[in-house]
Formats: C-alpha cells, structure tokens, sequence
C-alpha cells in the first residue's frame, strides 16, 4: 500500500484552512462502483491498530440498526485490510536500529553470562558512538542532524564518566577526556576561521577586527598551538614592542605542560607551577604595555589570550560562547589534573555564567549528568530521544550505577524506558524482532505474546525464528497458538507432515486426527497408498492415528514385497493394539483375507481366532 497526501492549501481569511486528505493507493474498492456499493450495503470499518498507532481500514456490511450496540464482527482474513497512518519517522534510522539493536544482544548476552568486563562494555559504548556519528553523517541534509549530535554529545560524556576513567583507575585524570569530548561535539567556528586565516596575508590578518575574538577562542578552546601560528605569522605587522609580546604569548602557549600517561602528579605540577610563572610574567608585560599604549586593539587581544591561558574567570567568561567552552577553559588552565569528583563543582561554576533559561533540553541533560543526578538526568534524555533514555538506563543498570539512587525512583527505569522504544519501533512491521528483543529485556512477556502473536509468518525461516523467540522467552500461550496457526497454513499448502508436526508440538489432537482421516480417504478413494513421504518424518510421534498409518504403510509394502508372514504380523499388531480406528476394521479385515486364503501359512490357529473376535 503507498499513502499519499495532498498539499494544503492557504487559507484566506474568509474560508476555512483546507483539510489535509490521505489517498490508500490501492483503494479498498474499485472506482466507479458507487452502484454496486450502495447495493451491497457497504460501508468502511475503521478501527485502532492493536499495536501500531495506525488505523485498520476495511470494507464490510452495515450492521442491521438492532445491532448497532452489539459488538461489530472481526474482520476476517479475507477482507481487504489497509493499514493507514502518518508517515513512519523512522525509516533514515533502519541502518542505526539495526546497528544498534546488534550490540544492544551482544551486551546483554555477555552480561547474563557474566563474561563482560569493564573493557567489555566500553567497547560495545564505542559502538553505539561510531553507529550515533555515522547517523550524523547521514542526517546532514535532513531534520534529524541536530538529534543524532546531542545524543552523541551525551552518551560521549556518559562513557567518560562511567566506563573511560574507571577503566584508568581512580586517580585518572578527566581533562584530556573532557577536552576530547568538547571538541568532538561542540565544533566552534574558530577551527573554521583559523583556515581562512591560514590563506591570507599576514598584513591582512593583523588589521582583521575579527583576529583577536579568533585568538581568544582558541585560547579558550586549548587549541594553542594554532593560536602560537596565527600570532607568529602576524606579530611582524603588530609593531615592535607588541611584535614581541605576541611572540612570548606564542612561546608560552607552545609550551603549555601537558600530563602524559604514567608520570607523576608532583613531577608534572612542578612543571605546571614554572609554566604559570612564565604566563604571570608575560601578563604582567602586556598590561605595563597597555598603560602606555591604552587603547590598542593588539595589546588588548593579547591581554585576554594570556589572562586565559592563565586561568583568570572573568576572561574564560568572557571568551566563552557557552558553559561548555567555560568548563573545558577552567579544567584546562586552573585545574589540569582534575579528577571525575571534581565536575560536579566546576560544572556549577561554569553554568552559573550564563542564563539558565537559555539552556536546552541537551544542556539540562548534560549538567545533571556531571553533577551524576541520574533520576533527572533519563527523563532530559528522554527528551532527546527514546534511543538516548532506554540505553543509557539499560547501561546504567548493568554498570549497578542505578542501584545508589533506586530509592529515589519511582519506576525501574531500564524496563520503563525499553518498552517505550519498543513501541515506538512498533511503527515498522518489519522491526518485530527488534521489538522482542526490547521486550524481552525488559521482562514485558505479556506484551511480548501480543506482538510475536501478530507476525505475519511469511516463510519458513520467519516462522523458525518467531518459534524460537517463543521457546527463549517461554511464550506458551502465543508458542500454542503460532503453531496451530503455522500447522493450519502448511495443511492448506498440502504440506501435511509439517502441519502434524506443528499440532502435535501446539497439543492439538483433534487436527491430527482430522489430516491423517483425510490421508485415509483419499487413499480409500484412489486405490494408491501415497501417503508415505507425509509419514516418514513423524512416523515417531506417540499419536494412534499417525502410528496406525505409519505401520500400516509397512503391511502395504511387505505386502508387495510378497513378504506375507512379516506382512500378517505387522495387520495382526494393528488390530489387536487396536491402533486402528474402528470405522476402518473392516476395510483391514478385507486386508486379511489374501493372507487367510494364500497358500503360505500365515496366520496361526491363535492369530485366526484374534481376527475372529
């Protein structure tokens, strides 16, 4: 079925605003038939999807007005249902579900086993950052950009905080992380700008009004090394006492100590502690400079980048397009070996620079996750998107980070925010396993009986899959009725061994009884035993009237075979174990008398008296 939908039209201010109207393509009946339709009675049926938040659409006979207050008849399989509703919105993320939903399995398969370590985990949380930036690659052009970057954004930070610094130890150091982070997900438009900077004349550059803004973002982005080219390019032009203040701001931005893996703390803060030094005292040049040049648009560039890179709050402030760059300027300059415990305060110091109402939904999600208020922080993520909330929570769980603050929720939220994914992703009726799999998680086996019990079984392999989610998940109710349903589709197709064994796994007797009366009849009728290739594959199945076809079958062929003895003592066992049903003892009997008459002794005086009684 394909929907489209007509343009709406402007309203003017004497009409009303147009309708917007859905066309089914193929409609649900044929058009010009407007006759025939009103002589028949009919009328469109409209009902809520069961699972999906779409309408089924069908035609049927106007219910008689006695009845108008009984319940309306189901439609039948036969009728010709359209599904309708808006537009799915996730058919872009089919490739990110998908991705996913891998190594969502994957993680809780290894988790159930006990077989994930911390690197482990983090591994799995590198797939879902490479599959979140990989969908920002695609959204580019289309609305959901901006989504797939703040839920990397978030879960980025969520991986620093839980599983990258945990993993380093406890002593581990969170700035270069942090700065990491920053940077991937907050581009600023100075990397962008020191490009174009890079392709002009140092002349140009140096009376640019906008190089100096430029240098201070740098600054306070860490970025120093591009800082130091940029001022070593121009400081020719700046004159000569700022010529050489611009160069000792790129001296001391180039060798800015950085903490390297495995050294000392009190070995790399004496190095800081010399480094800002250094820093103080070129500051102190620019602002003697300034008291004799006041005003000078130089200076006072170079005045800011230095008071930066030397910590000083109200330049970072200053400097600073969003708390975020605040956070990263103050780790990097006045706290350069902070550890994880220290977020929660510099993050409250950085915010407090700005105005709160200002602040999205990312914003909001982002500092309570360092302040780690996580019964705030998953409702913000849910705000984001359902993806976000239910791993995250799912992550959570399994690290036992939830378990600290369970008595401050009021659901469990890892199951409260699956089965809300999950019913989004109800959507596609192609995702149902993807569905079970969220549900499954989740322990909604209820939930998970409607929707597995709604999966078209389209081929065998479909089929095989549905079973085994079934028999994983111990779905009896919805097993019992996938393989009745399964056994009375392959009945219809004439693959009859295949529907007994699908009855016989459902319980269902009465519709073995009734295909293997049927294999009964049709040989009665013909006259040939051809029933034997149904047989062979559930010849072992405990059931009378299967075994009696079974073993009758092999007195039929020892029969041919002229093997009469052997062939006496199998219609003898069927008779006496009463395998056969006694509208058919006659018809054996029949069988009987060839063996009876035949010149060879088959029956004994014991065996004749039994075909007797």
């Amino acid at each position: 079925m394909r929907l489209t939908a007509d343009q709406p039209s402007v309203p003017s201010t004497a009409q009303p605003a147009t309708v917007e109207a859905a066309h089914l393509e193929p409609g649900l009946f044929a058009p010009g038939d407007s006759k025939a339709w009103s002589s028949q009675n009919r009328t469109i049926l409209a009902v809520p999807h069961p699972v999906l938040a779409k309408l089924a659409l069908a035609v049927q006979g106007k219910l008689p007005r006695e009845q108008l207050n009984s319940p309306s008849p189901p439609v039948s399989d036969e009728k010709c249902v359209q599904v309708w509703g808006q537009p799915s919105t996730l058919s872009n993320r089919q490739t990110f579900i998908s991705e996913t939903h891998a190594s969502f399995t994957a993680l809780q398969l290894a988790m159930k086993a006990n077989k994930m370590d911390t690197d482990g985990v983090l591994r799995i949380s590198g797939q879902y950052r490479a599959a979140l930036l990989k969908q920002v690659e695609k959204e580019k052009d289309n609305g959901q950009y901006e989504v797939f970057g703040q839920m990397h954004a978030v879960w980025h930070l969520l991986e620093i905080l839980y599983l990258t610094t945990v993993k380093d130890g406890l002593n581990s150091c969170v700035v270069a992380h942090m700065l990491e982070w920053l940077n991937t997900n907050f581009s600023p438009s100075s990397l962008e700008d020191s490009v174009v900077v890079a392709g002009r004349q140092a002349k140009e550059i140096a009376v640019d009004k906008s190089l100096w803004p430029l240098i201070a973002r740098l600054a306070v982005r860490g970025h120093l090394t591009v800082l130091a080219n940029i001022l070593q390019g121009v400081a020719k032009e700046l004159g000569e006492d700022v010529s050489r203040l611009a160069r000792s701001v790129a001296k001391v931005a180039r060798s800015m100590p950085v903490l390297s893996n495995g050294e000392e703390k009190g070995g790399f803060l004496g190095r800081w502690r010399k480094w800002t030094m250094s820093v103080k005292d070129v500051g102190k040049e620019i602002a003697q400079a300034l008291v004799d040049q006041p005003g000078n648009a130089a200076l006072e560039g170079l005045q800011v980048a230095i008071s930066i890179i030397a910590g000083k709050d109200e330049a970072i402030a200053g400097a600073s397009q969003s708390w975020q760059d605040a956070l990263g300027a103050m780790l990097l300059y006045q706290e350069p070996t902070a550890q994880a415990d220290r977020l929660p305060e510099l993050t409250d110091a950085a915010a407090e620079q700005f105005e709160i109402s200002d602040f999205r939904p990312l914003d909001n999600a982002l500092l309570v996750l360092l302040k780690q208020d996580l019964p705030t922080f998953l409702p913000l993520c849910d705000q984001i998107d359902s993806w976000l909330s239910a791993h995250a929570a799912d992550l959570l769980t399994h690290l036992g980070i939830i378990d600290t603050f369970r008595h401050m929720l009021v659901v469990d939220p890892r199951p409260h925010y699956l089965v809300a994914l999950a019913e989004q992703y109800m959507e596609n009726e192609g995702m149902w396993q993807v569905v079970l799999d969220y549900l499954g998680a989740a322990g909604e086996h209820e939930v998970m009986q409607e929707v597995i019990m709604r999966v078209p079984l389209s081929s065998d392999r479909v089929a095989q899959k549905v079973l085994e989610i079934c028999e994983k998940h111990r779905l009896e109710t919805a097993l019992n009725r996938i393989l009745r349903q399964l056994g009375r589709q392959r009945w219809r197709r004439g693959r009859r061994g295949a529907a007994i064994a699908d009855f016989a796994r459902a319980g269902d007797n009465l519709s073995i009884t009734a295909i293997c009366e049927e294999l009964w009849s049709e040989y009665m009728a013909s006259g040939v035993l051809s029933y034997g290739s149904t047989i062979d594959g559930v010849a072992g199945l405990a059931h009378p009237r299967v075994q009696f076809l079974a073993r009758y079958r092999d007195f039929h062929a020892m029969y041919a075979k002229g093997e009469m003895k052997q062939a006496g003592v199998v219609l003898l066992d069927i008779l006496v174990g009463e395998l056969a049903p006694k509208s058919v003892v006659a018809d054996l009997l029949v069988d009987a008398i060839p063996l009876l008459e035949g010149d060879v002794l088959v029956f004994g005086q014991d065996a004749t008296l039994e075909l007797m009684r």
